[in-house]
């Protein structure tokens, strides 16, 4: 009985899938490794989570969209978001809009710019170039990055616009979408017109006619004289000019390879004998000369108080707050109207997005490319759409919006951090259309944007020279000539005892004692040498 109690105790132990001492100093061995390899792990998890990050610093433009509920540009729910998910720590350095390029400046000055500042347009990389105050990219692209490298590699016709007569490169950008090409835009009240029985303007008479009956004929029928004809925001000035033919920002006309200045011509004379005139007429509110943000404009807009408006395309916020306020408000896109000289499109952006530059004494170049690369590759697309199921919901794999009210206050900020984006829409109309929230009105002004954005792109914009020469003597030109004339042309409208002629006059003084003449040799002289890649 024994022995056989023995033998079934052996059977037993044989069935239990024990391993033998062989097999288990091996699964020993592999426990034990695994258990080191997951403390290995965990510790270098640890590690890396209590590692503090690279700090670097950034400019933001302030265009005043963050509701003290959110916080503030320089801290807010993306900022947060931003430094939890990215690879490195932002710094964000508010700018203001309105005087970004000096704010900019005055920061160099004082020594105090961030790491990377952008604006828009090659003439920012130009002035900084010609200030030394940024330093050239190509070897930090080269040796740092991965997604911005390869981006670069497939949008070579960036290239160009980041590029400075020594053939380096002291710029990051991005291509833009339709949706970023358009830029300026007028709007009018179809609702006013109807009233009036007038029909829409398609010539610069006809807008004006429309514009003082929009100021003088009670339009809004309150029984008050409380309405103006024409109001805008920072984009009015381009505008104007470009209706009357001014050849993109630069003032450059080519005519058989040979450069000349719009600046005082006969067109430019007209333009400001216009506006000029319906200043003193009123049509034109009398405060804006103070009105440095343009803020007393936008509210006598969506209040229901102006009749034509020159901004931008795409104006939903504002387009959203008159339909509050005004229900039978019906504000559409307005195609820009001819001059004896011509029809001309609008202003419409080159391809590159922002052109984002890096100071020359950036303590950490590595950081800042680590950015870069992370905000082009992932980043850029939170940033923009919010997240997945509280600001949009995808529909055929487009982000269309869940509740726009909230996206204005939480989301309409956000896209100025997006400072690099990889976007590219197959089918505009959907795209806009899908992205809209689904309330009604929502979906009335998605019509409505689509409309606009086909109205600003309809017209060819002229564009006789892509950009200028990065030299000193046109960059200081450029720095000493812009502020003269801007307070020239704004006395020019608003001063009853100052004349556009004597304006003109003035201008052309100011430009001589500058060295214009010097100025426009050498911009023939670089024009001849490159005509081929400008064109």
């Amino acid at each position: 009985v024994i022995l056989v109690i023995c033998m079934v105790i052996g059977l037993l132990s044989g069935c239990t899938g024990k391993t033998t001492d062989s097999e288990k100093g091996s699964a020993t061995t592999s426990t034990t490794a695994n258990e080191n390899k997951t403390t290995e792990a965990a510790s270098a998890k640890d590690k890396e989570e209590t590692k503090e990050k690279k700090e670097i610093s950034i400019t933001v433009l302030d265009r005043g969209l963050v509701s003290a509920e959110e916080g503030t540009l320089e801290s807010n729910r993306w900022t947060e978001w931003i430094n939890e998910n990215s690879p490195v720590k932002v710094k964000w350095v508010p700018v203001t809009r309105t005087e970004s390029r000096a704010k900019i400046n005055a920061l160099f000055a004082s020594g105090e710019a961030p790491d990377l500042v952008w604006e828009y347009g090659k003439s920012f990389m130009d002035d900084l170039l010609q200030q030394g105050v940024i330093q050239p990219v190509d070897e930090y692209i080269e040796q740092y990055s991965s997604s911005y490298k390869a981006y670069l590699e497939e949008h070579s016709d960036l290239k160009p616009y980041l590029t400075a007569e020594d053939g380096k490169m002291y710029a990051f950008t991005s291509a833009r979408t339709p949706l970023q090409v358009a830029n300026h835009a007028m709007w009018i009240r179809q609702d006013w017109l109807d009233k009036l029985n007038l029909k829409t303007p398609t010539t610069i008479d006809e807008l004006y006619e429309a514009a003082k009956k929009f100021t003088t004929e009670d339009p809004d029928g309150n029984g008050q004289d409380d309405t103006y004809g024409l109001g805008f925001n920072y984009n009015f000035w381009g505008i104007t000019k470009n209706l009357f033919g001014r050849p993109s920002d630069n003032n450059m006309i080519v005519e058989n390879d040979v450069l000349s200045d719009w600046l005082g011509s006969e067109a430019y004379a007209d333009c400001f004998t216009l506006l000029r005139k319906m200043y003193s007429e009123g049509i034109i509110d009398q405060e804006f000369v103070t009105d440095t943000n343009y803020e007393r404009q936008r509210q006598l807009l969506v209040t229901g108080k102006t009749g034509i408006y020159m901004a931008g395309w795409d104006m939903g916020n504002e387009w959203r707050e008159l339909k509050q306020n005004v229900p039978e408000a019906y504000w559409v896109p307005l195609e820009p109207v001819e001059t004896k000289y011509g029809k001309f499109g609008l202003f419409q952006e080159p391809s590159p997005f922002m052109t984002i530059c890096m100071n020359k004494d950036a303590k950490d170049p590595e950081a800042c490319i680590q950015f870069l690369d992370w905000v082009l590759s992932e980043g850029w697309y939170t940033i923009t759409y919010g997240f997945e199921g509280e600001h949009y919901q995808l529909v055929d794999g487009i982000p269309q919006t869940i509740d726009a009210d909230m996206n204005q206050k939480e989301l309409r900020y956000a896209y100025e951090y997006a400072i690099l984006l990889d976007r590219e829409i197959d089918d505009i109309d959907k795209f806009i259309q899908v992205t809209a929230a689904q309330d009604e009105l929502s979906q009335e002004y998605a019509k409505v944007r689509a409309l606009s954005l086909k109205t600003a792109l309809k017209n060819p914009f002229r564009r006789d020279l892509k950009y200028l020469p990065s030299t000193e003597t046109s960059t200081k030109f450029n720095s000493e000539f812009s502020p003269t004339l801007s307070s020239i042309e704004m006395k020019m409208i608003t001063d009853s005892s100052y004349s556009v002629e004597q304006g003109i006059k003035d201008i052309e003084r100011e430009k001589e004692a500058l060295g214009f003449d010097a100025v426009m040799k050498e911009r023939q002289e670089w024009y001849d040498r490159n005509k081929d890649i400008l064109k």
